[in-house]
C-alpha cells in the first residue's frame, strides 16, 4: 500500500553534506569502521550511492515532493536524479540551515519532511509511519520513534544506543531508537535554536544522554540569554532561557531511565515551538508515536552497516528474479 490519491505530497530535504571525520562510536562498535566524507555518494549500496536508492524509495512510496538535497553541488550538481540540490557542505546546522530557509522560499507555508542520506527506508516501513502522520495532522512536529527488536534484526546496528519509552496507551516501557525523518512546520519554531541544537546534538551522537545534554545546553545558552535580552528591549517576557533549561533537564533524565510518550511531546514542543505559536494554536501538538518500522532507524555510520545493505539488496534481487 502507498499513497492514496487524495493524500497531499510533502515537500522533503535530504541532508546530504559531507562529515571529515568519522562518528565517534561506544564501546559496543568499538571494532567497527567509521564511515567519513560524503556519504551520500561515497556510500555505494551494491554498486549505486546511497543517495540514489533512497530517492528511488522516497518517489516510489508516492509521499515526497517535491524533494530537496542539501548537499555540495560540486558532486552533486545542480540538480540530482531530478532533486534539486541545495548548495551547502558546512556542519550539519548549516546544511539544515540552508535548506530550510530554501524550502521556506519556495512554499509559502505548511510542514516539511526531513531526512538523512544515510538510511534505506522500506516501502511498507514509510506507509506505516506516513498513514500515522496523515492520521493526526496538522501537528506543529511529528517524530517517529523505532521500537528496537529483540531478536538479531538490528544486524551490523545492534552498537546504535537505545532509550526506553512507555508508548501511548501501554503501562510497560519499550526500547526505541530514534527515527530517522522528521515532519515539522518550520513557521512554528524557534528556528536559531533547532540550528544550532541539532548541531550539538549530531557532534554528540552515540555519547551518553546527561553528556549530551550539558554540551547542548552549554552551546545554547549565550543565544537563549541573547533572545530573551532582545525580548526586555520589545517589552515581552523574557522567558526563553528558563523554559528551554527546564524542559530541557527534564527530559534528559526522562530519557536517562524511562520517558513517557506524551511527556516527551510536550518537551519538545515546549523547547522548541515559539511560545505565541503554541498559544495561539493550541489544538495542534507535537506527536512522537513509538512504530514498527525498522528500516528508519538503521542509518548507515560503518561499513560494516553498508555491507550489510547491500547484502540486503542483492538477496531482495535474486529473489525477484527467481519469481
Amino acid at each position: 500500500m502507498t499513497r492514496s490519491s487524495d493524500t497531499p505530497h510533502l515537500p522533503l530535504v535530504i541532508l546530504a553534506g559531507s562529515d571529515p571525520e568519522p562518528a565517534a562510536l561506544p564501546a559496543e562498535g568499538a571494532a567497527l569502521h567509521p564511515l567519513k566524507g560524503a556519504k551520500a555518494i561515497s556510500v555505494t549500496v551494491d554498486h549505486k550511492p546511497i543517495l540514489d536508492v533512497l530517492l528511488e524509495r522516497l518517489r516510489a512510496s508516492g509521499y515526497f515532493a517535491p524533494i530537496y538535497i542539501a548537499g555540495p553541488a560540486k558532486l552533486l550538481g545542480q540538480r540530482h536524479e531530478g532533486a534539486e540540490v541545495v548548495d551547502t557542505d558546512g556542519a550539519l546546522g548549516e546544511n539544515l540551515r540552508a535548506a530550510v530557509e530554501h524550502v521556506m522560499q519556495q512554499h509559502a507555508s505548511g510542514p516539511v519532511a526531513i531526512t538523512t542520506c544515510d538510511i534505506l527506508p522500506e516501502l511498507d516501513d514509510l506507509d506505516t509511519v506516513m498513514t500515522d502522520y496523515h492520521a493526526y495532522a496538522p501537528l506543529d512536529l511529528w517524530f517517529p520513534v523505532i521500537q528496537a527488536p529483540t531478536d538479531k534484526r538490528l544486524g551490523a546496528s545492534s552498537w546504535k544506543p537505545r532509550y526506553r519509552l512507555i508508548a501511548e496507551g501501554s503501562d510497560e516501557a519499550a526500547s526505541m531508537l530514534p527515527g530517522h525523518l522528521v515532519i515539522a512546520d518550520p513557521w512554528a519554531f524557534r528556528l536559531p535554536l533547532i540550528y544550532r541544537s541539532f548541531q550539538l546534538a549530531y557532534e554528540t551522537r552515540n555519547t551518553p544522554v546527561m553528556r549530551r545534554l550539558w554540551r547542548i545546553l552549554g552551546g545554547v545558552l549565550v543565544g537563549l540569554i541573547a533572545a530573551d535580552f532582545r525580548d526586555v528591549i520589545r517589552l515581552r517576557l523574557p522567558a526563553k532561557t528558563a523554559t528551554a533549561v527546564y524542559h530541557g533537564i527534564a527530559l534528559a533524565l526522562e530519557l536517562r531511565g524511562e520517558a513517557r510518550q506524551a511527556s516527551l511531546e510536550k518537551r519538545l514542543r515546549g523547547i522548541f515551538v515559539r511560545h505565541r505559536h503554541r498559544r495561539q494554536n493550541r489544538q495542534l501538538g507535537g506527536r512522537i508515536p513509538l512504530m514498527q518500522a525498522l528500516s528508519l532507524a538503521k542509518d548507515i555510520d560503518t561499513q560494516e552497516e553498508a555491507d550489510e545493505a547491500g547484502r540486503r539488496l542483492r538477496r531482495r534481487f535474486l529473489r525477484r528474479k527467481k519469481i
